[in-house]
């Protein structure tokens, strides 16, 4: 067929690293283009631009994953980064997110979830663990009551935010400054009492200005 979702895996369990180069192969879109067990190997390869998504841990040796993914969201900005981790905790989530990444899958679920991920997130979509999207859901939907309407610019704002892009980013693309994206930031999370990006990303998929 047509060009290949390429693929690289790094995570530090070798088991782990090819049952899932086994699952990923079966598909006849989806290529794996490498392995490493460690993030600066990781990072390097990536680096080479020969990948379209980095499948990765958060818990890496050498480099931690978030590091690593931070530092390619501005070194190979086109290439996704889905977290393949067993952390189920908000706070870990957020900061996965605020680095870059565009999809969380929780270990446990990754055989029946990454081909999914894998497609969406190629689709420009953010993909979350079915397991934690509805639990953190609740935790801050009782709070949205009170919520007050975003403006236009508001949610062009918000939808940029949740995909990922920085300030200047988002400042770049919509052609208005800096200061007036942290602004619009600052009124985004002050009429919905976020506390954090996750609950930024769950709202934007919520009310249909992201899918996931």
């Amino acid at each position: 067929m047509g060009n290949k979702i390429k693929i690289f895996l790094a995570d530090d369990h070798k088991m782990f690293r090819e049952s899932l180069e086994i699952l990923l192969s079966q598909e006849d879109d989806i290529e794996v283009a490498g392995q490493a067990d460690d993030g600066i190997e990781a990072e390097l390869f990536c680096l080479q631009k020969k990948a379209d998504i980095l499948l990765l841990d958060i818990s890496m040796p050498r480099k931690s994953g978030l590091d690593v993914c931070k530092n390619l969201k501005y070194s190979c900005p086109e290439l996704k980064v889905i977290f393949l981790t067993m952390h189920k905790n908000e706070e870990m989530l957020a900061e996965a997110f605020n680095n870059g990444a565009k999809g969380y899958v929780l270990k446990e679920n990754a055989f029946e979830e990454l081909i999914t991920a894998v497609r969406k997130v190629m689709d420009g979509k953010i993909y979350i663990s079915s397991v934690l999207a509805p639990v953190m859901l609740n935790g801050f939907l009782e709070n949205e009551k009170s919520n007050k309407e975003l403006s236009g610019r508001e949610r062009e704002v918000l939808k940029l935010l949740a995909e990922g892009f920085s300030n200047k980013e988002i400042a770049d693309f919509l052609m208005i400054s800096v200061k007036t994206v942290e602004t619009h930031r600052a009124n985004i999370m002050r009429k919905h009492n976020f506390k954090n990006v996750t609950e930024l990303v769950l709202y934007a998929a919520r009310n249909h200005i992201i899918e996931i």
